[in-house]
């Protein structure tokens, strides 16, 4: 039987594609880089361990410069991509957001595939 998309699969996708479309690539990259050290470094990690990571590539001019409004959804879609190539997994664990305005939302654990 092959995977038929729901409707929410598509539009999920698609805001996905948005987000990359219209960050700076720059921070594209730098995400890409991150979730790659996270992968070498790291047996476990989140989207936060990602996002520290891009926010000490960056440095103390991180959010005066606006990236730190893009970096989530950017974040997301880097590593759904990722887990699509094969390069990432879930676990199937979920851990509390510890940033306090991620307000302790459920974070999916990453490994490496």
């Amino acid at each position: 039987m092959d995977y038929q998309p729901t409707l929410g699969d598509e539009l999920r996708d698609a805001g996905m594609a948005l987000a990359v479309s219209n960050a700076e690539q720059q921070l594209v990259h730098q995400v890409d880089l991150a979730i790659v050290r996270c992968v070498q470094v790291r047996p476990l990690f989140t989207a936060e361990d990602v996002r520290d990571d891009v926010e000490a590539a960056y440095g103390p001019d991180w959010a005066y410069i606006g990236l730190d409004r893009q970096v989530s959804k950017v974040i997301g879609a880097r590593l759904n991509a990722q887990a699509r190539r094969g390069v990432i997994a879930t676990t199937g664990q979920t851990v509390k957001a510890t940033r306090p305005e991620a307000h302790s939302r459920r974070l999916l654990v990453w490994r490496r595939a």
